[in-house]
């Protein structure tokens, strides 16, 4: 999560929030969700003084959200991928199909906004009690 003067220092400064829009956009257009590439694509073209608190907000939470994460609250990422993909039939087909790709694809570390997805299918699966997830 951004600090605040993090979010002030960037909401005053148009040309370092179109620095991290133009980044997330180079590197990172797979992984963004359509409305997510037309808010970046928004602020890489955004010629205003300043951006509105929530603007930064928001363009830090896409940031943040890409992150890649080994480990959640004491949990190793890899190995809550691999027990949930060897107990995968007991989940919907669209969260067995998204664990057998990540699976497939040998991830050791996903993205810090499918990590609510996997803990939640986790919970589903018994493999970690609620409160260790919340």
């Amino acid at each position: 999560m951004a600090s605040w003067s993090e979010i002030e220092r960037i909401r005053k400064d148009t040309a370092a929030a179109r620095s991290i829009a133009r980044l997330l956009f180079a590197s990172e257009r797979e992984a963004l969700t359509e409305w997510e590439t037309g808010f970046v694509e928004s602020i890489i073209g955004y010629v205003d003084d300043e951006l509105t608190t929530r603007q930064v907000e928001k363009l830090l939470e896409v940031r943040d959200s890409l992150v890649l994460v080994a480990e959640y609250r004491g949990f190793s990422i890899s190995r809550l991928l691999r027990n949930c993909y060897e107990a995968r039939l007991d989940l919907s087909e669209d969260d067995e199909d998204w664990i057998t790709e990540l699976y497939a694809n040998g991830h050791h570390s996903i993205r810090r906004g499918q990590v609510v997805r996997l803990m939640r299918c986790a919970r589903q699966l018994g493999l970690i009690d609620e409160s260790s997830a919340a």
